[in-house]
């Protein structure tokens, strides 16, 4: 009986680290694309160069197919702005992954055709930029532009 209940005593605490180490995870959380679903718009998120991310002051995450889907889903009461702590952007040079939307820069072109048609793109460097925008064109962008 005293087995059974430290085993179980140690599963409980085992649970409770692992739940604190969830919840205090720095930087973005990785997005599974093909099968989540975009928390505003309930679309499958499928294409890494246009997945977001929003994290709350309360370490809650939502993921978006398209960055507009995130801003929409601010505007719209989703999570009011004074409880968003972090957004993140898939850098669409590498590979997706997500990186905190304010270092980056954007580039707006209807011919990228992100998910949402927010046709908005994020990229690290100005190089990446110029490369992606000789080829399709479009509007240089800062995430404050976006933010606001």
């Amino acid at each position: 009986m005293r087995t059974l209940r430290f085993l179980i005593t140690m599963i409980l605490i085992a649970g409770a680290m692992l739940g604190i180490q969830g919840c205090s995870a720095e930087g973005p959380q990785p997005i599974h694309y093909g099968k989540e679903s975009c928390a505003h718009c309930r679309m499958t998120i499928s294409d890494a160069r246009f997945g977001s991310q929003l994290v709350t002051t309360k370490g809650r995450t939502y993921n978006f197919d398209d960055v507009q889907c995130l801003l929409s889903f601010v505007e719209e009461g989703g999570v009011a702005r004074s409880e968003v702590a972090h957004c993140y952007l898939s850098d669409y040079a590498n590979g997706g992954k997500l990186l905190p939307a304010d270092s980056l820069l954007l580039l707006k072109s209807e011919s990228l055709k992100s998910p949402m048609r927010g046709d908005i793109a994020a990229f690290t460097s100005e190089a990446a930029l110029e490369a992606v925008r000789e080829v399709h064109g479009g509007e240089h962008l800062t995430w404050t532009d976006l933010w606001k």
